[in-house]
């Protein structure tokens, strides 16, 4: 009999599609496991399902995971899941250039980390100050926050591919792929209980066994791959295809989930200059790692080891 395991996720994205791919395709099932996917519809809603063992993974915010270790709890990352950003800095038509954000409103999908924290870097190096400026939002997650910016509730959001395409089509300005201004980001990860992955880490082991198994996949089957992302997000296909090329290109999604140094790096910085929380300025990621089950995982899966670096 296999072994149940209940898997979070934000909103139906394309940075899914391996987790997708591995159930569908029966990898999970081959490694005794019958994962279950639950939707959060946002990131503080998984955070808490996580924390309150409503879940036993939840792939999402690594700056949530950075909050909770330094509030002395348990969260730890145990995998990588998007590695550089794909995001696209979307506005309204009127609004041409960064400075005429000023005294606009951004929508992000929670105050407390993900896109809220690019917004303030970005800004602050076009002298705009938060939130003197400018005013931050909770408009919800990627879908959502294509919703109002339709309705012009939000003047500007970051959004990923496929939406920043449909945003483009719709008629808002595509100011660039916030890439060019911040290369290397951790923007989601794969987080655990660190009891929980004690207690069960020949299922852990196996979950991202599995997991790089369909990374790889991915890379290498494209049609397949957009043909699942077409299933789960009801999104048209010739968007899913640009969404594909972004992933798999300088492997935002990594084949084989490694964490890297340099992206936890700066969402530790960003959230030294404009959290409220205390992270000391000699925390290293490894703090927030935990990387012993990777690399098993890595090492059945057939690939090398990819330690912090």
């Amino acid at each position: 009999m296999n072994t149940a395991l209940h898997v979070g996720i934000v909103v139906p994205a394309f940075f899914y599609v391996p987790y997708w791919a591995a159930h569908e395709n029966g990898w999970y099932r081959e490694l005794g496991l019958d994962v279950q996917f639950t939707i959060s519809g946002g990131i503080d809603p998984l955070t808490k399902a996580l924390k309150a063992a409503q879940v036993d993974i939840g792939i999402g915010s690594p700056e949530h995971v950075i909050h909770d270790v330094e509030a002395g709890g348990e969260l730890r990352m145990v995998g990588g899941n998007v590695n550089r950003l794909t995001h696209s800095l979307i506005t309204q038509p009127e609004i041409k250039t960064l400075k005429d954000l000023r005294g606009k409103t951004m929508g992000v999908s929670a105050l407390s980390g993900g896109t809220s924290s690019l917004f303030i870097d970005i800004l602050e190096r076009e002298g705009l100050r938060y939130p003197e400026d400018y005013k931050i939002v909770e408009a919800g997650v990627v879908p959502p926050r294509h919703e109002r910016l339709l309705e012009r509730k939000i003047d500007a959001a970051m959004q990923t591919d496929p939406h920043n395409y449909m945003a483009e089509d719709a008629g808002f300005n595509n100011l660039g792929p916030v890439s060019q201004w911040i290369p290397y980001f951790q923007f989601n990860s794969v987080n655990v209980r660190s009891s929980w992955a004690q207690a069960n880490s020949e299922t852990l082991i196996r979950f991202l066994q599995g997991s790089i198994q369909a990374s790889q996949w991915l890379f290498e089957n494209r049609d397949a791959s957009i043909a699942i992302a077409e299933k789960h997000m009801k999104i048209d296909r010739r968007y899913l295809e640009r969404a594909w090329q972004d992933h798999v290109s300088g492997e935002a999604l990594p084949s084989d989930l490694r964490l890297e140094r340099q992206s936890i790096e700066t969402a530790l910085e960003m959230m030294r200059r404009d959290r409220n929380v205390q992270v000391s300025k000699d925390s290293q990621p490894e703090k927030y790692v935990e990387a012993s089950y990777l690399a098993e995982a890595q090492r059945r899966a057939g690939v090398a080891e990819r330690p912090l670096k």
